[in-house]
């Protein structure tokens, strides 16, 4: 009987600590997002860019935790956020991405991307998606690319940021009432 009962504690331990370590790891919100929104904040100033709004992907972060995050630079604090899928090109894996602006690389880019417009994919009919004009040396191939913003299942894409469906749609209906939003997608 005790050697049962050290069978259901140790049981009891692992499964209260994978409960805390996805915890951690599905918390919403980087402890570095203020720095990076006022970092972004003043990109958009400098440049002329909205500076209400801004879009953050945080790619450092596990692929199963939220990583983008839509910002009130005013309010000061996220008013969205959502899982976001990354390129399968390079070595990126599920957990992982690798980073390229090349073309065929089928990798995200880092940098500043500024939202063009919203249409329809080339390659998936009456499915909408963003287009994205890279501002960096990092994602100056984006458009070139065809690298979006476009709803998506899965957690890999052809180098594009992905969103589940319904979070896609929502941030879609927020950009329809807003202009030059810049996303800065970092490590």
């Amino acid at each position: 009987m005790r050697k049962f009962l050290k069978i259901i504690a140790a049981t009891a331990v692992a499964i209260i600590s994978l409960i805390a370590i996805a915890f951690v790891l599905c918390n919403l919100r980087p402890v570095d997002i203020q720095d990076k929104a006022n970092a972004l904040k003043s990109y958009c100033q400098k440049h002329g860019y909205n500076a209400d709004y801004g879009i953050l992907v945080d790619f450092g972060r596990f692929s199963l935790q939220r990583r983008l995050y839509v910002y009130d630079f005013n309010k000061g604090k996220v008013i969205m956020n959502s899982l976001v899928g990354h390129g399968s090109g390079g070595n990126s894996t599920i957990f992982r991405p690798d980073f390229s602006n090349a073309h065929g690389s089928h990798c995200s880019s880092l940098g500043h991307y500024k939202i063009v417009r919203e249409r329809h994919m080339y390659n998936r009919p009456g499915v909408p998606a963003f287009e994205l004009a890279g501002l960096d040396k990092t994602n100056s191939n984006a458009l070139a690319r065809g690298i979006l913003i476009h709803p998506s299942v899965g957690p890999l894409s052809l180098g594009c940021v992905t969103l589940p469906v319904a979070r896609y749609h929502q941030l879609s209906e927020f950009l329809k009432t807003q202009r030059n939003v810049i996303m800065w997608v970092y490590e």
